[in-house]
């Protein structure tokens, strides 16, 4: 341990780089496909503002960004159902499948903020399927977005944005009857974080459990940012093995200035649960501090009432 690290912190893994792609389906290519980093500087240009559109117009013109133009049968095919699992509507799933070309914008950065990659790659992706008439596609979370709702998601002039417009929380009943619910977070890889977990969550706090879950991951987020802030590229950093979440790291990742946002506060504890299979993801757990000597799920509730007031659901 360096000087200064505390005996329990957790050793995390830093990736080298992290990437972003996004995919703008449409049903007849591009008549110039070369000129395509061209036509996304004009529309990054007319529709972008704000950090993003300079973090864009810098990657275009550098090697941090390729765009290409695959035809649908050159690529493995369009996870349909996945789409609809994660919001698209029929009229977003029915021009996904009538795709006969597909725009794949890509870009790489370092982890940690900003996340120059997804800014920027999202930035040239919404300008290309606006001025193509065409939805895009964050391959991250296979999720389907309008052009709207993309640029929407992009920082303001202050560099600000809705957490909650790049993570999800997705969550299913446990492997067991009466064993709670699991709860993950899909989005903190984006910035090199590993993904959060829950387990035997009561059912009854499914909206109250992802509020904290969206808290926690705001606060990890920015603690995980700051420690990558100094020069240098560790392979690994140190972590924190608990976390206090508040109302206001909620607030905020909801988009709300953070006065709006109460100053409860409560106590988690964090594992590391490393996947054995190298093509799973590894997990940070958020459970029940060590002291505590309960069940998790009444754990999760008094933190649920002490954030939001009682009851919770």
């Amino acid at each position: 341990m360096g000087v200064g690290e505390p005996d329990d912190a957790l050793i995390l893994p830093v990736p080298e780089a992290v990437s972003a792609t996004y995919l703008v389906p449409v049903a007849t290519p591009p008549d110039e496909p070369a000129a395509l980093a061209d036509l996304g500087a004009r529309a990054v240009d007319r529709v972008v503002s704000g950090p993003a559109r300079d973090l864009a117009k810098q990657m275009l013109a550098g090697p941090l960004m390729t765009i290409e133009v695959r035809e649908v049968d050159d690529l493995l095919p369009l996870p349909l159902d996945l789409l609809s699992a994660f919001g698209a509507d029929e009229g977003q799933v029915g021009r996904v499948a009538e795709a006969r070309h597909v725009i794949t914008v890509s870009a790489g950065f370092r982890p940690g903020w900003p996340p120059a990659h997804e800014w920027s790659a999202r930035a040239v992706a919404a300008g290309l399927a606006g001025a193509l008439g065409a939805d895009l596609i964050d391959a991250f979370q296979t999720q389907v977005l309008t052009v709207d709702a993309a640029l929407r998601s992009l920082p303001d002039a202050e560099g600000r944005v809705r957490l909650t417009d790049w993570i999800l929380i997705p969550y299913s009943p446990g492997d067991m009857p009466g064993e709670g619910m699991w709860f993950t977070t899909k989005g903190l890889g984006r910035f090199g974080l590993l993904e959060l977990q829950t387990h035997d969550v009561p059912p009854q706090l499914t909206r109250g459990w992802g509020a904290t879950l969206t808290g926690v991951a705001r606060r990890l987020l920015r603690t995980w940012s700051d420690a990558l802030e100094p020069p240098g590229e560790p392979a690994f950093l140190p972590f924190p093995a608990t976390v206090t979440v508040t109302g206001h790291d909620i607030a905020v990742a909801y988009g709300a200035p953070p006065e709006k946002g109460s100053d409860r506060a409560a106590e988690l504890s964090l594992t590391l649960d490393p996947s054995p299979n190298p093509d799973a993801d590894s997990f940070l757990t958020v459970a029940p501090p060590e002291h505590y000597q309960g069940s998790p799920g009444t754990y999760y509730t008094r933190v649920c009432a002490t954030l939001f007031g009682d009851p919770v659901r």
